[in-house]
């Protein structure tokens, strides 16, 4: 008889993460910037623009659960790649592809210097990787790679900051050692957050982005269903489909 949970694919974690991005994407392009920043306040009573704003924010912090996610992909996809360089350049290239396309979903236009795509901080983590595996064991030397890498995310502007580049480096650095893996990943999820109050542990936000630390606990350590370049080019089109229906709405409401 085949037990009933074999934990959770490569693939799988990857589809759960799209799902979760997609969640915020929506409630951020199609009902925020489509909807709530155009439509008449006479179209709404006060309790149905809350309710509004309400599913907006269920959307985001929904949509929290998504990043930690595409962090520890990143660390298994460079543990199993023999060219880490084609990886590398993958990444990149979608990156610059998808960038004029996330200015127009988020602010409106075709060029934005105000906040890079995540695609960037991703390539910038794996880059981050590749120097670590490169300097050596010397800890002042890789704790010095990290936070240039940090501080560099942070001045780019880009999607993910600090918070994403130290959360890379932490997934790597403790692959194998879960009883410091996940401790770390909480602590990296709270300090980042920049509440220090205790009441920062129950913030929603946080409690979606260490919600998803449960399925990456999960992972089988399986690749799954072969769909490599399925997220490099979900990416993209979901940023020019969802732009174009916050489009078609501010059309009509206007």
């Amino acid at each position: 008889m085949k037990p009933f949970w074999t934990g959770i694919s490569g693939s799988g974690l990857k589809i759960l993460a799209v799902c979760s991005m997609l969640t915020d994407h929506i409630g951020q392009i199609v009902l925020k910037n489509g909807i709530a920043l155009n439509a008449s306040r006479s179209l709404f009573t006060d309790a149905e623009f809350s309710a509004l704003l309400s599913l907006i924010e269920v959307c985001h912090i929904v949509g929290r659960i998504a990043f930690p996610i595409f962090c520890f992909l990143l660390t298994e996809g460079f543990v199993h790649t023999r060219r880490p360089g084609i990886y590398l350049r993958n990444l990149m290239v979608f990156a610059v592809v998808s960038e004029p396309l996330y200015d127009l979903a988020f602010a409106g236009t075709l060029l934005n210097a105000g906040a890079q795509n995540v695609l960037f901080e991703l390539s910038l983590g794996l880059l981050v990787l590749m120097v670590l595996q490169k300097s050596g064991t010397s800890p002042v030397l890789q704790v010095a790679i990290t936070l240039a890498g940090a501080v560099l995310a942070l001045m780019l502007r880009l999607d993910g900051g600090y918070y994403g580049i130290l959360l890379i480096v932490l997934f790597d650095r403790f692959r194998s050692r879960p009883g410091l893996k996940f401790p770390a990943a909480v602590l990296t999820m709270y300090l980042c957050g920049l509440d220090f109050s205790p009441a920062g542990f129950i913030d929603p936000y946080f409690l979606a982005a260490a919600s998803a630390l449960v399925w990456i606990a999960a992972y089988n350590g399986r690749r799954g269903r072969q769909i490599k370049y399925f997220f490099y080019a979900f990416y993209p089109a979901h940023l020019l489909l969802l732009s174009a229906c916050a489009s078609c709405i501010v059309h009509v409401l206007l």
